[in-house]
């Protein structure tokens, strides 16, 4: 059946629900944004005579999620007039709205069974043909469709957004093995043509394919930074700006992110990859250990004031202070410096700036071989399992992370067989297509021309294609 967005249904109204809400109100498509009804008045309503029943307290959340994307910055909304195309409603008085949607968006808490109790609800009012999407950042997309009919099933798919939504191009997109190639086909094709986004197709697995790698890698420059000695200052500085990176690198990104956040994300990953030969890294007694003890001192990053980073007053001047992993105290923030980042520094081109330090018989360049070993290795394991295309792995980090490169780009740039030599010296594992590749005499995933990416090695046909622009 043909299928389009004339009107959405986005439910849940926290920072992620309001800003994917905005997403749509943006191109013009209006939207119901609905989330729970309160059961009790605050003091102020009840100073105000306000009663439960009233229509301004039952919309309270919605209305305050929506007010929060008014004024979030970066803006959610691009004009008052996209502002104007969001209804509000909340989910006792208003689900039958949903019937009128073409695409309803679940946005709720990251838990399987009220995410599976709300698709039962939506299933009751949903009218045939419209799509229905999550945006779990990680919860298989067939649990949450577990229990419902096969053509509500056919019609269910994985549209995880990145926050902020408007800002990061990246919308992973899983299919499940009910969901209709057709709505799969469609739902990418609107994000990429009316929504600009960058779709990458993920499979049904954990996490997908952002996120697994992402909880991965962090965990591991994590612990090995603090099992050699590496500062927080050090780690930012290696895996920031220097390789392509935002400046945010590992340290910074998890006070972004909330270490009980990323906690709370390794713990629910941890059992759901048994098959997975490092999912070890993700519970690291060092990274582990740390973490708990940041948890009881409340350190839990922007939220709470403090993480590895803190912010203080000094003279009436602001300043940063980090946290030393050594004794959990503060201390003044010192800029990192090593000899062989410092003469790459001067260096404009990201691949030669990049090789300088990679090769560096210093501090710096065993921390880059080890970091970029283990987690490039990584990636390329997990190919086919979370993507059937290692280039899909490469759009999900410079799309959903700002990378400049992605992990095969980035194997590119320091040479694959020279890479891949000292993974298997380190210990880390080269996926067996890898070694396949080498030996046929292929030297690169990619062809370049000009610097640019025109070719990409395909898994199947064991040979350069022409890559597809993106």
């Amino acid at each position: 059946m043909p299928y389009q967005i004339r009107r959405a249904a986005v439910i849940g109204a926290g920072t992620m629900g309001a800003a994917i809400a905005a997403v749509l109100a943006n191109v013009g498509i209006p939207v119901d944004l609905l989330d729970v009804a309160p059961d009790r008045l605050t003091p102020e309503e009840e100073a105000q005579g306000l009663a439960v029943s009233d229509r301004e307290v039952r919309n309270r959340i919605v209305s305050a999620g929506l007010a929060r994307a008014k004024g979030s910055r970066p803006p959610s909304f691009v004009d008052d007039a996209a502002v104007d195309r969001v209804s509000v409603g909340n989910l006792a008085d208003d689900f039958g709205v949903l019937a009128n949607a073409d695409w309803i968006v679940e946005v709720i808490v990251e838990q399987l069974q009220p995410k599976q109790d709300l698709m039962a609800r939506i299933e009751a009012v949903r009218k045939p043909g419209t799509i229905v999407s999550s945006n779990t950042s990680g919860i298989p997309i067939t649990s949450i469709g577990q229990g419902r009919g096969q053509e509500f099933r056919q019609h269910l798919v994985g549209t995880h957004f990145f926050n902020p939504p408007r800002y990061l191009r990246l919308l992973e997109v899983i299919p499940t093995a009910d969901t209709l190639p057709e709505v799969t086909e469609f739902i990418s094709r609107f994000a990429e043509e009316t929504l600009d986004k960058g779709v990458v197709r993920c499979k049904d697995t954990p996490n997908f394919v952002a996120n697994r790698l992402g909880s991965m890698w962090r965990a591991f420059d994590a612990s090995y930074a603090l099992e050699h000695g590496y500062t927080v200052e050090e780690v930012d500085a290696l895996l920031g700006p220097l390789i392509g990176r935002p400046k945010t690198g590992v340290f910074r990104l998890a006070d972004l992110v909330g270490l009980d956040v990323a906690m709370s994300v390794r713990k629910n990953l941890y059992p759901a990859i048994a098959h997975d030969e490092t999912r070890e890294i993700l519970m690291r007694p060092s990274y582990v250990d740390l973490t708990e003890k940041m948890l009881s001192k409340n350190l839990l990053g922007l939220k709470s004031g403090g993480g590895f980073y803190k912010q203080v007053m000094r003279d009436g001047q602001r300043e940063y202070h980090v946290l030393d992993l050594g004794t959990l105290e503060y201390r003044p923030a010192q800029p990192a410096h090593f000899a062989s980042v410092d003469s790459a520094e001067r260096l404009e081109n990201l691949p030669e700036r990049l090789r300088a330090v990679y090769v560096a018989d210093d501090r710096a360049g065993r921390f880059l071989r080890a970091s970029l070993g283990h987690n490039l290795a990584y990636a390329a394991r997990r190919v086919p399992e979370i993507a059937d295309s290692f280039a899909a792995i490469d759009d999900a980090a410079r799309w959903g992370f700002n990378h400049e490169l992605g992990p095969f780009e980035l194997w590119d740039a320091i040479g694959v067989e020279r890479a891949a030599k000292d993974m298997e010296q380190a210990g880390y594992a080269v996926a067996p297509w890898v070694n396949e590749m080498l030996a046929a005499g292929i030297p690169s995933f990619y062809q370049y021309a000009d610097g640019a990416r025109v070719g990409v090695y395909d898994l199947e046909s064991k040979s350069y294609r022409l890559l597809r622009g993106g």
